[in-house]
């Protein structure tokens, strides 16, 4: 962000490339405490191996943990966005006034169409295939009698078993819309949205959907985490649902905070999000890829600065679809910067087609991939490390300036916290090498 201010970056964005092992998220929280010193609020939207955890709690953020036996998400929670609404209403007066009467619709229309759009993502994950149109048509149209029955509100909004009730009853309107003219008619064109909601009930994602979300976002905190560590990693079409809602949530939340701004009911706000393990995220779900480039192409708008870090470009490379490779190499040619840490040759001659490295670059980058020197720590002391670990190349600019290589140094504080180790679960093993 700073880097933008002053104009030596076009866009508030870093795209981080490096071998497992070498640092990256070392780098990236280090940065990120020194954006909350700022008043920046950085977003960790998925953190799918717990480590920004202690981060958060080390500035006093919100960490929010979702997976099985933890916290739980309503797919139709109303959000950050939602949650403001009433402070809009209850200033009416003064946003007409100043030319924002808007404001208010505008928000309901923003939290209706993210309550459709969720449903419609989850469903279309269990099911394998995009939900059809008119299954989404009756989503909305059962959203809209929801929100005006008295027995919900803004603080207390409804949740699946509430939506799948209406459903089921199949209002005049409801039955209208959908032209089933018969009880049966009716029946026969509900029956696989209502076992799909049910799914999610009780279903592959356990009871992670069922019930009023554990712990809404709060869009003052000084950071936020959301922990997905506890999901089961190996079931790809839940890790997507989970995902998807931790990312409906936390923009919904920079949503709310600038929509307050424009209402001249709060301060400007900046924050960040932070992609790490960028491979899992992109391949988490069908449109993850379209909603990371749409975010890369709309950060600056909504004053949001990105962090997207992966291992190498075989990642990208990986993906399912050739529209989906595409759009990912362009997350780095849209980056306000890439930083490289170590990279073998293999990767820096296919990094080389998009940025320009001198021969002294290079060769400082691949030399960063190196493993560490075979010793023994019992007789050395202290356990050996790779050469490259905190070592990185920051590219700024793609027309051949020279880079700005850069070493990560903890303080005692972070050593003592232990704020950057990884590697907690092996003490025992360690120390019983050491004995």
């Amino acid at each position: 962000m700073s880097w933008f201010r002053e104009g030596i970056i076009a866009n508030p964005s870093a795209f981080v490339l490096s071998l497992p092992g070498l640092g990256k998220s070392t780098l990236i929280r280090k940065m990120l405490m020194g954006g909350v010193a700022q008043g920046h609020i950085p977003i960790i939207a998925g953190d799918i191996k717990g480590e920004y955890v202690g981060f958060t709690q080390q500035v006093g953020g919100q960490v929010i943990t979702i997976g099985h036996g933890e916290g739980k998400i309503n797919p139709l929670d109303v959000g950050a966005l939602g949650r403001v609404i009433p402070l809009l209403e209850s200033s009416k007066e003064h946003l007409e006034k100043t030319g924002n009467g808007d404001l208010i619709e505008r928000a309901k229309e923003q939290v209706h169409g993210r309550q459709v759009t969720m449903v419609a993502t989850l469903v279309g994950l269990g099911r394998g295939a995009p939900i059809a149109d008119w299954e989404a048509m009756l989503v909305s149209v059962t959203l809209r009698e929801l929100s005006a029955d008295s027995r919900f509100s803004w603080e207390h909004p409804p949740i699946l078993t509430d939506l799948i009730e209406i459903l089921e009853e199949g209002s005049t309107n409801l039955r209208k819309k959908a032209r089933a003219r018969t009880d049966e008619a009716w029946q026969e064109r509900i029956d696989d949205l209502v076992l799909s909601l049910n799914a999610l009930l009780d279903g592959a994602t356990g009871q992670i959907f069922a019930g009023q979300t554990t712990d809404p976002i709060q869009v003052d905190s000084t950071a936020v985490c959301i922990d997905v560590s506890a999901v089961d990693r190996g079931d790809s079409s839940m890790k997507a649902a989970v995902m998807m809602a931790c990312w409906s949530s936390a923009f919904g939340a920079i949503e709310a905070s600038h929509m307050l701004a424009d209402a001249g009911l709060g301060d400007q706000k900046y924050f960040s999000v932070t992609l790490d393990e960028m491979w899992q995220v992109l391949s988490s779900a069908p449109d993850m890829v379209g909603q990371v480039d749409s975010l890369t192409r709309l950060n600056r708008t909504s004053a949001t600065a990105l962090h997207m870090i992966t291992h190498t470009f075989k990642d990208l490379e990986s993906l399912p679809t050739e529209e989906d490779r595409k759009k990912a190499m362009g997350f780095i040619e849209r980056a306000g910067m890439v930083v490289c840490g170590g990279l073998p040759n293999s990767e820096l001659d296919i990094l080389s087609s998009r940025l320009e490295f001198s021969p002294a670059e290079a060769s400082m980058i691949t030399s960063w991939s190196k493993g560490a020197h075979l010793r023994r720590s019992r007789t050395f002391g202290a356990r050996s490390s790779p050469p490259g670990r905190g070592r990185f190349m920051i590219k700024p600019s793609k027309d051949g300036s020279a880079g700005v290589p850069v070493q990560v140094v903890l303080t005692p504080t972070e050593i003592t916290d232990r704020l950057h180790d990884t590697n907690q679960r092996f003490d025992t093993y360690f120390s019983d090498g050491e004995s």
